[in-house]
């Protein structure tokens, strides 16, 4: 049974489970008293799922997972409580805790026992949640005990009616709280698991958790308004303390950092946009960014790897959420709070997580470019032209293109003042020739004073022109009065001894890449430049030759 060779004998372990749903569901729906459901439970259901979890192949546990949803269907908290306690129970005692020794391969025979363990964690973690899915209930809460909704009127039962309903919140209360002392703790103290599917399982049970509570907190009577019981809190306290604790052992970390990863993709494809967002994906949008870093110094193959995955998985993520989450319903704070995350970041130590942060930004930007309050949108703006001056090419390549988006919907009268303003930065930060001065005329102090206004220089410089190149490459197929001003501007930081080898490339570029854009009409745009502007930028675009 544990291993099925044939198509027939997994047909059959899927009648069994199809069997087992519908004599649960008979059983329950015809039994008359709390005792007699309890002894159902426990002298037949419960012995016999936990035999058929043990036994069935991981691949067939679905069709149980559907099994016991069928079985438990609308029926009251009070119906399937023994299930609940049984399957936390078996949570509790089976799954892999950081206390304990984590074994260590050391045979094949090792190596089996512990696939074989954790095979049977991971089925009882997804099981699980056939559970709480019953649980998260609105309307339909112990609707098959209820009459039809069109018979209440006639039989004037409104009043039992209602009475009853408040009892079973009461209940469904007491099961989630149960289920929030009894299985949150195990959960988070095994997000470091070593097995990836029981990771992934984890992840979606605690993001389940929050999601039925939250909901069954606002749509309910019982317990409104209450957030001492709030399985949201703890979890978030811990996953964002991932990042900053030294409890964790480096694979246990990045293991846990994963179980953060799958978490925060839950809450962006499973959850609600309005209290998902603000509540979670926000909160853990700094740990996202900084698990980006990875280990200075000298790290093995094997935890390299392991790092490498992460970080992929992570940038994922970013993405995700950048393009994803729309932040339109109506709480612009969100959007500030966003923001603010990002001008953090963007300021950070390690290159790459200010690269992901201008990467967010375009997106992020794009989506909510007419959901932004004015203030706002400045203050995209200055997060972009901040990263512009970075010394890593890829990062300023990067805020460029966010700009480039944030721009092309500014009004023409405000980018007018923009190039005029940049324009004047950008002319006054041309290289200068240097003047021959003896080194004994000069003292340390001076060179030092020299080199850090150069640095200064070199920055105003590399970010005034980007801020034209982005200008330029906003209108890729018209002509404004302001983009001529822009190119002539931006052919004079194309020599050598004007620029930065970045700052001439990019500037050959962009005046390039706008002739490609504006050749098939290239006669009527020619109009909107003087002859000293089409010189400017043909000097630019042009290819020298040996009679120039």
């Amino acid at each position: 049974v544990a291993s099925p060779p044939s198509e027939d004998q997994r047909n059959q372990q899927c009648t069994a489970a199809e069997i087992f749903g519908g004599v649960c569901r008979a059983m329950l729906l015809y039994s008359t008293t709390h005792e007699d459901r309890g002894i159902i439970w426990d002298t037949l259901l419960l012995p016999f799922l936990e035999d058929a979890v043990q036994k069935t192949p991981t691949y067939i546990i679905g069709a149980y997972f559907d099994a016991c949803r069928w079985g438990i269907h609308h029926f009251p908290p009070k119906y399937f409580f023994p299930l609940l306690k049984f399957t936390v129970m078996k949570v509790q005692t089976t799954l892999w805790q950081r206390d304990g020794v984590e074994e260590t391969e050391q045979g094949s025979g090792v190596a089996t026992a512990m696939a074989d363990r954790f095979a049977l964690q991971s089925k009882w973690l997804y099981f699980i949640q056939s559970v709480l899915i019953e649980l998260d209930g609105e309307d339909d809460v112990g609707a098959t005990s209820k009459l039809p909704w069109y018979t209440a009127g006639l039989l004037h039962d409104n009043v039992v009616a209602s009475e009853g309903s408040n009892d079973e919140e009461i209940e469904l209360g007491q099961c989630w709280s149960h289920v929030s002392e009894a299985l949150i703790p195990s959960l988070l103290n095994a997000i470091g698991h070593p097995y990836d599917k029981c990771r992934d399982h984890i992840a979606s049970l605690l993001f389940r958790m929050c999601y039925c509570h939250r909901k069954f907190i606002n749509t309910l009577s019982y317990g409104k308004g209450s957030r001492s019981n709030d399985p949201g809190i703890t979890i978030m306290n811990q996953l964002v303390g991932i990042q900053d604790s030294t409890s964790y052992s480096f694979k246990e970390k990045n293991r846990a950092l994963g179980t953060a990863r799958k978490f925060v993709a839950y809450c962006v494809h499973w959850g609600d946009a309005k209290h998902e967002y603000s509540q979670f994906i926000v909160p853990l949008l700094p740990l996202a960014f900084k698990a980006l870093q990875t280990t200075e110094g000298e790290v093995s193959v094997e935890d390299r790897g392991i790092e490498a995955e992460l970080v992929k998985g992570f940038r994922y993520a970013i993405a995700d959420i950048s393009t994803s989450c729309v932040v339109s319903y109506g709480v612009s704070n969100d959007i500030t709070r966003v923001l603010a995350i990002l001008k953090e970041m963007s300021e950070h130590d390690n290159w790459q997580i200010r690269q992901a942060s201008a990467h967010f930004l375009r997106c992020f930007q794009g989506v909510h470019k007419f959901l932004f309050s004015q203030e706002q949108t400045e203050s995209s703006l200055s997060i972009a032209i901040s990263l512009l001056s970075d010394d890593r090419r890829e990062v300023s390549n990067a805020a460029t293109s966010a700009l480039t988006g944030i721009l092309a919907t500014m009004p023409q009268s405000a980018l007018e003042d923009l190039v005029a303003k940049y324009i004047r930065i950008a002319n006054k930060s041309i290289k200068k020739k240097k003047k021959k001065i003896a080194d004994a005329d000069v003292s340390k102090e001076e060179v030092e004073e020299k080199a850090v206004k150069e640095k200064q220089r070199a920055k105003r410089q590399q970010r005034s022109v980007f801020v034209l190149c982005a200008v330029v490459m906003g209108r890729p197929y018209d002509t404004p009065p302001y983009i001529p001003e822009a190119l002539a501007a931006l052919s004079k930081h194309s020599f050598e001894q004007r620029a930065s080898m970045g700052v001439r490339d990019e500037v050959k570029r962009v005046c390039s890449e706008f002739k490609r854009t504006h050749t098939d009409n290239w006669e009527a745009h020619k109009k909107q430049f003087t002859q000293e502007q089409l010189e400017a930028l043909e000097d630019v675009v042009s290819t020298p030759h040996y009679y120039a």
